[in-house]
């Protein structure tokens, strides 16, 4: 089919991000998770959410999937062009963000509560191979003629909201170490409703829906790219 590459990540992008305002809205006016502001992981502990989550985002990753084999046959001959290193690196990146997308769907297939050490190896898997394969695609893409203020600055946010994800959980958690001597104990006890929020915790939160959205964000800027591609 003429174009289905385009519309597959048209499809993936918006189920992506339907699926995540669908499960904080069933989460938190169920009562079940906190408003303001679930970490994205907190939020389908229970069902409706749970299915709605794992179902949504496992079929959105899974086109992000499809969509990062496209990508690379079409940058193959610009890499070409450009020499070795961005033949190697188009190869490389292929291969990361193959793994991202399946550590992407595990992640959404087993639950923080119940899995907590596979989720979060997946989840962080996914984030760093994602902002890995993004940044390369856009050097790639910008060295091509085909830059992009939009993906570039995505890209940067993007990069800007993991950092500080990263250093708000680590003071979260040296939080968790004052008040329960386990530096660890949020991984094992995740948040609810009924948790006392520090403001680290509503940090971490923020970063993450933002690092997330900026990803769809920088996504939707390869829809020109793929315009009148097959899948």
């Amino acid at each position: 089919m003429k174009n289905s590459a385009k519309l597959l990540l048209e499809f993936s992008i918006i189920l992506g991000i339907l699926t995540l305002i669908a499960t904080y809205i069933v989460s938190t006016t169920s009562g079940r998770v906190a408003p303001f502001i679930p970490i994205i992981s907190e939020m389908p502990f229970s069902e409706p959410e749970e299915s709605i989550f794992s179902t949504g985002l496992g079929i959105s990753l899974f086109g992000t999937l499809l969509i990062v084999q496209v990508i690379y046959r079409l940058f193959r001959p610009l890499a070409e062009e450009l020499g070795d290193f961005y033949i190697k690196g188009n190869e490389a990146i292929r291969i990361i963000s193959t793994v991202g997308s399946v550590c992407g769907i595990i992640t959404v297939s087993f639950n923080w509560k119940e899995f907590p050490v596979l989720h979060g190896i997946t989840a962080f898997t996914l984030f760093t191979t994602y902002l890995i394969s993004a940044t390369f695609s856009y050097d790639l893409m910008k060295k091509s003629g085909l830059d992009n203020k939009i993906r570039r600055y995505s890209i940067m946010a993007g990069w800007f909201f993991y950092v500080m994800m990263a250093i708000f959980s680590v003071l979260d958690n040296l939080e968790m170490l004052d008040e329960k001597d386990d530096f660890f104990h949020r991984m094992d006890n995740p948040p609810d409703v009924n948790t006392e929020r520090s403001i680290y915790l509503n940090l971490t939160a923020l970063c993450e829906w933002s690092m997330v959205f900026s990803f769809y964000i920088s996504l939707s800027t390869y829809r020109d790219f793929l315009k009148n591609t097959n899948i």
